[in-house]
C-alpha cells in the first residue's frame, strides 16, 4: 500500500493525467465503460511490458533499474505507474481520433463532437487511435530516456540503443500494437454493452457539458506540451553542473534537437485539428445529429440543438 501511495504522490503527472482520463472518459462513455477501460488498459500494458523485459516482445528489450524504483509499486517486474500510463494515453488518443474524424456542432466555444457509435467502433477509428498513441510516444519516450536529469528518475535503459534519440523503432511499433489492442478490446466491449442496453430498453445516458468536444484535443495536446516543455527545459534551462564536462556540448545539442524534432511532429497535427474545427461546412447534418442522439440520448442536449 505504501508503494502505491508513493507512486501516486511522487509521480504527480501520472496521477493528474489519470484523473483527467477518469473525468473525460466518464463524460464521453459513462462509469462502467471507464472502469473497464481502466482495467483492460492496465492489464494489456502490464502483459506487454512483462513480455518486453523478459522476451523482447512487443517493445523490444529494455531493462528497469529497480534501485531507482525501490519506493514504487512494482508488479511482475513492471512499475505500476508505467503500465497505468497506457490507460490514459490510449483513451485520449482514441478520443482525439474521434475529434478529427467527426463533424462538430458548435456555437462559439460550445463545441459538441458528433460521433455516432458505428464511427466510434469502426476499423478506421481503431487504427487512427493507435496511430496517435504512437505519436505521443515519439514525444514521450526520448525525454523519458533522459529521466535521470528530471524528476522521472533513471528508471530504465535499452541494452542496444535505437536510432531515434536512443529509442528503438521496435518500441514505437510496440506502442502501436498495444494501443491497437486496448482500443480494439474496448470497442468490442462498447458494442456488446450497447446491444445489452438496447435489448433492455435503457440507453446510455451521458452528461451534457458545454465545450465537451474540445476536451479530448486539449488533453492530447496537453500531454504533448508537457513532454515538449520538459525537453525545452533540459535543452535551455538545465543546470549543466550535473552533466560531465565532456558530455555537456553533446547533451545540449541532442536535447535541443529533440525539442525541435518533437515540435515538427506536433505542429502539423495542431494545424490539422484547428483547420478541422474551423472549416466551413463542418457542421453536422440533421441526419447525423439524429443518429448521434439516438445512440447517445440526452434531453438537455436535444433541446439545445433544436433551438
Amino acid at each position: 500500500m505504501l508503494e502505491l501511495l508513493y507512486s501516486l504522490a511522487f509521480r504527480p503527472y501520472v496521477t493528474l493525467f489519470l484523473l483527467a482520463f477518469l473525468t473525460l472518459s466518464w463524460l464521453e462513455q459513462g462509469m462502467l465503460r471507464t472502469f473497464i477501460w481502466l482495467i483492460t488498459g492496465y492489464l494489456v500494458a502490464l502483459a506487454a511490458e512483462w513480455g518486453s523485459i523478459n522476451h523482447g516482445i512487443p517493445f523490444g528489450y529494455y531493462a528497469y533499474h529497480y534501485q531507482a524504483l525501490e519506493n514504487d509499486l512494482v508488479v511482475f517486474g513492471v512499475p505500476f505507474f508505467d503500465s497505468l500510463s497506457f490507460v490514459f494515453l490510449s483513451y485520449v488518443s482514441f478520443s482525439f481520433g474521434q475529434f478529427l474524424l467527426s463533424p462538430h456542432w458548435h456555437r462559439r466555444f460550445n463545441v459538441q463532437r458528433v460521433t455516432p457509435r458505428d464511427l466510434r467502433n469502426s476499423t478506421t477509428m481503431l487504427f487512427v487511435g493507435a496511430f496517435f498513441m504512437m505519436v505521443l510516444d515519439l514525444i514521450t519516450d526520448p525525454v523519458a530516456h533522459l529521466g535521470k536529469h528530471w524528476f522521472l528518475g533513471d528508471i530504465y535503459h535499452y541494452p542496444e540503443p535505437g536510432w531515434h534519440f536512443d529509442v528503438t523503432l521496435a518500441n514505437y511499433a510496440g506502442w502501436f500494437v498495444v494501443g491497437w489492442l486496448i482500443i480494439f478490446i474496448n470497442q468490442r466491449v462498447d458494442a456488446a454493452l450497447a446491444r445489452r442496453e438496447q435489448f433492455g430498453g435503457k440507453s446510455l445516458q451521458l452528461q451534457y457539458v458545454p465545450g465537451k468536444g474540445l476536451f479530448a484535443p486539449l488533453f492530447w495536446f496537453g500531454i504533448a506540451s508537457f513532454m515538449l516543455g520538459m525537453t525545452a527545459w533540459l535543452g535551455w534551462g538545465y543546470d549543466l553542473a550535473q552533466v560531465p564536462v565532456a558530455e555537456r556540448e553533446s547533451f545540449i545539442a541532442e536535447t535541443r534537437k529533440l525539442f525541435i524534432a518533437g515540435t515538427f511532429i506536433i505542429a502539423p497535427i495542431a494545424v490539422l485539428a484547428w483547420a478541422h474545427l474551423t472549416r466551413r461546412g463542418g457542421q453536422p447534418s440533421p441526419e447525423q445529429l439524429s443518429v448521434w442522439l439516438k445512440d447517445y440520448p440526452n434531453a438537455k442536449l436535444k433541446a439545445l440543438l433544436d433551438t
